[in-house]
């Protein structure tokens, strides 16, 4: 029904043709720049946890495989909201100015999106979200890691949630083409997912498009 790979490889390649990721690999990102697709990270991050795990709720006794593999990769999230925390403040940006922070349109939509499938929709559909953002990690989030760090002068700090999941996400991508491959099979599975993959991808170019656009963060009053 799907070629999963290719899916991954069509999906890595609409991400690298996005001025930003660009900007990032031609070390020419700025600050305001990455502290806007940072906070982006930072809120939808607060969401994985929880998102996941109750998709795999909802898909206990359907396909059990598949809420096996979600309840590993919820405890697996757990905290990584913290982890773009601690770079916004090694950016220099205040806790209560982070607190007082509001995700990008495209991000508030994602994570509405994410909230649907897991609660209310068909909740295979997550797999589609969370492979976009495997691919995303797995194949870029080392060298946008590497981009930033060297652009912003952050000799590794401030970089801690994109280096982190550049070293898992390319495992966790090929665990997730598999598991896709073999469990997600029916048909009206397959097409959730698909347009979730769809979905997804173009909301995080929206994510990436809030952080060309960025301007200074304004301090908490």
């Amino acid at each position: 029904m799907f070629d999963a790979n290719q899916l991954a490889r069509d999906t890595t390649a609409a991400f690298q043709q996005h001025p930003i990721v660009g900007a990032v690999l031609g070390g020419q990102l700025t600050r305001p720049q990455y502290q806007r697709y940072i906070t982006d990270v930072y809120h939808y991050a607060r969401h994985s946890a929880v998102v996941i795990g109750t998709a795999g709720v909802r898909l206990v006794h359907s396909h059990p495989q598949l809420a096996a593999y979600l309840f590993h990769h919820a405890e697996e999230e757990l905290g990584h909201d913290a982890w773009a925390h601690s770079d916004l403040i090694d950016l220099g940006v205040p806790a209560a100015t982070i607190a007082a922070s509001q995700p990008s349109d495209a991000c508030r939509q994602m994570i509405e999106m994410e909230h649907y499938l897991a609660f209310h929709g068909n909740a295979v559909g997550l797999f589609g979200w969370m492979f976009v953002l495997e691919c995303l990690g797995g194949d870029l989030g080392g060298a946008m890691a590497a981009g930033i760090s060297r652009a912003l002068g952050l000799d590794g700090k401030g970089v801690w949630f994109l280096s982190g999941h550049g070293e898992a996400d390319s495992h966790h991508k090929l665990d997730l083409a598999h598991i896709i491959t073999a469990h997600v099979t029916e048909p009206a599975d397959a097409a959730v997912f698909l347009a979730t993959v769809e979905r997804a991808r173009a909301l995080y170019i929206g994510i990436l498009d809030a952080a060309l656009a960025a301007r200074p963060l304004a301090a908490a009053a």
